[in-house]
Order: structure tokens, then sequence, then C-alpha cells
């Protein structure tokens, strides 16, 4: 039997939207104090898991609300948006505000919400606690053991644990804007140890497991690291420091004990401590992750991730994965690159939706494994897992897959490669494009159908939100077919929010040589006249994505 990953699995969306409309007519239509669970049941005839999943729904998109005292549910904020833009239209009322107009064909994005914007964003109830809420059985995560064993860690419990876990990083003086490293395989530590940073307004700081001793000790370093979160066999690799200004949670198993005395136990510690209620707002500038370019890069760069950025990997996972309420969504990507953690960690939490996590260095029959057992439809994955796919062709693929889309980021794939998956798997493989500092920019998006029209070398089309230009060597925008250099017209990309290096600003000022008009990627491509970015070369200023972070 397969884990119930979303309880929306496998519902129609035309059926969902008019059980959506029926419930805001009743929610409408109720008492002044708020619709009760039972009488929204009652009126539309739904199961109460229908009406918990519905609402849900409804709340991440701001169109009803739920009072925490009563547990009574309101119209929400974004209706009287909508309410007056109707108005305007039925009524003849002024507009609220003028639109925005469109510039080269640049909208601002939908995903501008006000949740990711201003000076007081309660992150952790973002990423967990108003799923908690809403229906706390939801899983947060699924995680497969190489053996093949699941474990699932809900919502609710995601909520428990971060509480108590945040006091014990408290009591070890964290704080608003501390950076907490993370050393740890995939499980569920690692999204307790996020959420729990993220409830302090402190920095979540992914540290890849494969890196050397060295390369964490420079960033532990370079960062001001306050606390490291680690296990048994990875904390051989962390340099302890002899004024204890740097706090040590371990992680029990085997090798726990191995640690040093003052190292602090973290199941140990969690269930000892009283959860923490409140949390810490972060401003929409407020970086809450950092994240390292690779080993080989001397030194590494440190990229602040800010909250606004929130909006760009909500647009993502929703327009350029197309990612749907009955999709059940892997990520591939190790949480320690910048693509899984926008996209593997951070992502599916904003959504509300089930993170997969699986053991151990990827494995073409574990991967094919993994599909079938949990029946993913919605799949992100690395370069290198798409040609061990291919290079390991032997392998039978399984017969009754349910993917409907790949997505991959990291480096163009050949053309040939591109179509043995399509043809192998059955399912389109979209070739995307982003950088650490950016987020997915440019994407071949899914449509049924439209694969075949896909022009050969394409990365795809910019995002809504971003404007993309080719820019040739004295910064002017080259012409249509004229070949330059990515680059993302800063005063015109809403969503843009890289502005800067933690660590290093003559890198930073070689990003916006030209003026903090464009910001430089540092790859080379041809721009048609239909909008299609053509990749043509790396310069040696691009930090693809897909590296370790």
């Amino acid at each position: 039997m397969k884990p119930d990953i979303q309880s929306s699995a496998g519902t129609g969306g035309t059926q969902s939207l008019e059980r959506a409309i029926a419930l805001l007519r009743m929610v409408a239509a109720g008492s002044p104090d708020g619709a009760r669970l039972t009488d929204l049941m009652a009126g539309t005839g739904l199961s109460k898991a229908t009406v918990h999943r519905l609402l849900a729904a409804l709340a991440r998109e701001g169109l009803v609300e739920q009072d925490a005292a009563s547990r009574r549910y309101f119209l929400g904020p974004d209706l009287d948006a909508l309410g007056q833009v109707a108005a305007a239209r039925h009524r003849g009322l002024p507009l609220p505000g003028a639109p925005v107009p469109a510039v080269d064909g640049v909208r601002p994005s939908a995903f501008l919400r006000p949740e990711y914007q201003g000076d007081s964003i309660a992150l952790a109830t973002l990423l967990c606690d108003r799923h908690a809420r809403a229906n706390g059985t939801t899983a947060a995560l699924l995680h497969e053991s190489v053996a093949g064993q699941t474990t699932e860690l809900s919502f609710a419990r995601l909520s428990q644990d971060s509480m108590r876990l945040a006091t014990v990083l408290a009591d070890l003086g964290v704080g608003k804007g501390d950076r907490v490293a993370v050393l740890l395989p995939k499980g569920p530590e690692l999204l307790i140890a996020a959420l729990a940073t993220w409830r302090l307004g402190a920095v979540y700081m992914p540290l890849f497991t494969t890196y050397t001793r060295d390369a964490i000790a420079f960033r532990l370093t370079d960062s001001q690291t306050r606390a490291v979160i680690t296990n048994g066999s990875l904390s051989r690799k962390v340099p302890r420091d002899p004024a204890r200004r740097r706090a040590v949670i371990m992680v029990e198993g085997d090798e726990a004990l191995s640690g040093v005395h003052h190292d602090v136990l973290f199941w140990s510690a969690l269930h000892a401590a009283v959860p923490r209620d409140s949390v810490t707002a972060y401003a929409a500038d407020d970086p809450f992750a950092l994240i390292y370019t690779s080993e080989a890069e001397a030194p590494p760069l440190g990229v602040p991730l800010p909250v606004k950025a929130l909006a760009g990997i909500e647009q993502y996972m929703r327009v350029g994965l197309d990612l749907r309420d009955d999709d059940i969504y892997w990520n591939m990507a190790d949480p320690g690159w910048a693509y899984g953690a926008y996209y593997g960690l951070i992502g599916p939490l904003l959504l509300g939706r089930t993170t997969i996590f699986c053991d151990g260095p990827y494995n073409v029959q574990q991967g094919y494994r993994m599909l079938t057992k949990f029946g993913v439809t919605n799949l992100t994955a690395a370069p290198s897992q798409v040609r061990a796919w291919h290079s390991r062709g032997s392998i039978p693929v399984p017969d009754k897959l349910a993917l409907r889309s790949i997505a991959v980021v990291g480096e163009p794939l050949p053309d040939d490669l591109i179509e043995w998956v399509t043809q192998t798997l059955g399912v389109p493989l979209l070739d995307q494009y982003g950088q650490r500092e950016t987020g997915i920019v440019i994407v071949n998006r899914y449509a049924p159908g439209t694969m075949a029209n896909r022009r050969e070398g394409s990365l795809g089309r910019p995002m809504p939100g971003y404007r993309v230009v080719v820019l040739d060597r004295e910064g002017r925008e080259a012409p249509v077919g004229g070949e330059g250099e990515i680059a993302i017209d800063t005063a015109n990309s809403p969503l843009f929010w890289f502005r800067s290096y933690a660590n290093d600003q003559e890198r930073t000022a070689r990003r916006f040589r030209h003026g903090r008009r464009y910001y430089l990627t540092g790859d080379w491509a041809v721009l048609d006249a239909d909008g299609n970015v053509h990749y043509r070369g790396t310069g040696s200023d691009a930090i693809p994505m897909q590296q370790a972070g």
C-alpha cells in the first residue's frame, strides 16, 4: 500500500474547483462569528478530510482564514482586493489602484504576495505551522532508507519537534540573524533543524555531506556560524571551537557518543525542552538561508537567500514545474545544493506538500523503486542522474510508472539524451535554467503535446516576473539572433532578489560590471524571435545551480 502523501491525490481539478467555490459561498453565508467546520461539512456534503484539504488550499491563497482561538473560518484578505476589482467592473466604482503596465512583455508575477513582503514575516508559520493547523496529519516528509523502509513525519509533528529544538538552540545563544550550519544526511532531523532555525529568525546554512574537513572549516569560520547540527559519522569533519562559541548538536546514533563530551545530544535535548511558541519575524530582505558555492571555488562564495525569494520559489513550483494538487512530487537533488534546498526543501514546505528524501548515493534501481512505490508523477533530477539512467540502459524501466513530467537543472543536456528519456519513460524531459543567485529563471514548461515543437538547443523562455536579455561585450542588449551573455534586467524583473555575496564584494561587482541594471550570469546564448534562449557556452563567472552548495 502506498503512503498517503497528499490527501488530494486523485481528485479531479474541475471537481475540486467546484467544491472549493461551494465552500467559499458557505463561508460567506455563515454567521458573523465565522463558519464552523461541522457546518461546512453539512452544507456541502463533503467529508471532513476533503473540507480540510480544500480549506487549506483556499487559506494558502488568502481566500479564507481561520481564527486561531475559535477555530472558525472567515473570508480571507485577498477576497477584499478581488472584490474591489469586481466592484469596479460591475458597479462602476473606481479601481483600488492603477494596473501595473507590462515592460517589454514582463508583468509582475501573481506570486508577489503580501505574505512575502514587509518587515514582520513569520517564516516558520508560512512553512509549517499554518499547514499543521489546517491538516496536521499530512506528511511533511517521507523518508526512505537504503533498505526500503519508509518513515513519515507529519506537519503537526514537525511543528512540535521544531518548537522544542528552537528552545534548545535559543538556550545555546542562537538568535535572529545567527548562522546555524546543518551537516546531516537526508532525514527528518534535517527538516526539524531547518524549521527550528527559522523559528528564531536565524539563518539556515546547509553543508553538503561530501565536503572535506577544510571546506567545512572555511564555511563555519567565514559565516561566523553559531551552532552546528550533525551526526556521529559526519562530526569528524567539524572542527571544534576551543572557546565553545560555536555549539555542536549531535544526532544520536551508533557513533553519537564518540563526540566531544560537551556536545548536545539532539533527540535527548529536544524531548527535554519546553516547546517555544513564539516565532521571530523576518523582514523581506532578511536572509533566512546561506548557500555556499562549490568546493572548487576559491574562495567559495556565500549567497544569502532573502525571504522575498519565496515569491520566485512558489512561482517555479506552480508554473515552472506545473505542480498540481494531485501530483506526487520528488526532487532528487541533494538539499545541500541550491536546487535541492530551494525546490526540494523550502518549496514543498511553502506549499504544504510532502518532501521525499531517499538515503544514500543515487542508484538507478533504487530510483526506479521510489518512482513505483510512491507513484511519483512530477520528478526533478540532476543531469548526472539522467545520464545514469542512460548509461544503465540495461536495467529495465518499470512498466507502470505514473510519471507525467520530468525537469532537469544544472547543465544543458544534449538533444539526443532528452529524446532518449522522453521516448524511454514516455514523458517530456524539461531542460531548465537558473543559478544559485537567481533561482530558476528560464524554463521549458510542461504542456501536453508541445514537446514536438521544442526548439533544438533551447533552454526555454523566461519565467513571468523576469526580463532576460542577451548583452554584447560592451553591455548593450543584442538584437534578436545576436550572441552574447545571458543577463537579467533587474529594473524590470520584480522577482529578482540577489544583491550581494556575503563575503566577496569584488565578485559581486563582476556580476554587475555594466551597472546594477543588469545581473550577468557568465553564460552565453542567443535569443530568438520567439523569446527562446539557446545556450552557447559557459564563461568563467558562471556558477551552475546544480553544483554542491
